[in-house]
C-alpha cells in the first residue's frame, strides 16, 4: 500500500459523543463497524499501538481501540456549563471534541466488505511515513470512518505539533 502524506487544516472542530463499542474488536468487515451508517472515530493511544524495531515503528498485530467516537448530531447535543444545579446529567454522554488545528493524514477509499485488517495496514503505513519524513506530532492516531453512499473514506490522522 503507497499512501501520500497530507496536512489537513481542521477550522472547525468536530464533535463526537463516546460510545461503548465491543464489536470493533471482533469485527470482519468495514459494514461490521459501520452498521450505524454514521461516521465513527475510533483513538489508538500510542503507548498500545505500536513499537519501534530495527525497521521502524511496527503496528501491534492485535489493533484495539482505546476509545470509539460516534459524530455528535448537533440537534441532540444540549450544552450545559460546569457545576450547572439544572444539570442532572440525564443519560447524556460526555463529547469528544477534535480541535481545531492541523493534522497529518493520509486517506483511502474502501469497500464496506472490506477486511478489518486494511484498517491496521493504512494505519501502519501512516505511522511508518510520518516517522520517515520526522514529522512532528502530538497526542494520540486517530481513524476517521466516514461511510459514502458505496464506500467508506478512512483517514488516519494525527495532531501536528505547533512550531
Amino acid at each position: 500500500m503507497e499512501i501520500e502524506l497530507r496536512i489537513l487544516h481542521l477550522c472547525r472542530s468536530i464533535d463526537y459523543v463516546l460510545i461503548e463499542e465491543p464489536r470493533i474488536i471482533e469485527a470482519k468487515t468495514l459494514s461490521d463497524i459501520l452498521c450505524c451508517k454514521s461516521e465513527l472515530l475510533l483513538e489508538f493511544e500510542e503507548e498500545g499501538l505500536s513499537t519501534m524495531t530495527k525497521d521502524g515503528p511496527k503496528v501491534f498485530d492485535k489493533l484495539e481501540p482505546s476509545a470509539v467516537y460516534l459524530l455528535a448530531e448537533n440537534k441532540y447535543i444540549k450544552t450545559i456549563a460546569p457545576n450547572d444545579p439544572n444539570d442532572i446529567n440525564l443519560g447524556r454522554t460526555p463529547l469528544f471534541c477534535l480541535d481545531i488545528g492541523e493534522y497529518i493524514f493520509c486517506q483511502q477509499d474502501m469497500d464496506y466488505d472490506e477486511e478489518v485488517w486494511r484498517l491496521k495496514s493504512l494505519l501502519e503505513e501512516a505511522i511508518r511515513e510520518v516517522w520517515w519524513q520526522r514529522v512532528k506530532c502530538e497526542g494520540s492516531w486517530f481513524l476517521r470512518l466516514v461511510p459514502e453512499d458505496d464506500r467508506v473514506a478512512v483517514q488516519a490522522l494525527k495532531r501536528m505539533r505547533p512550531e
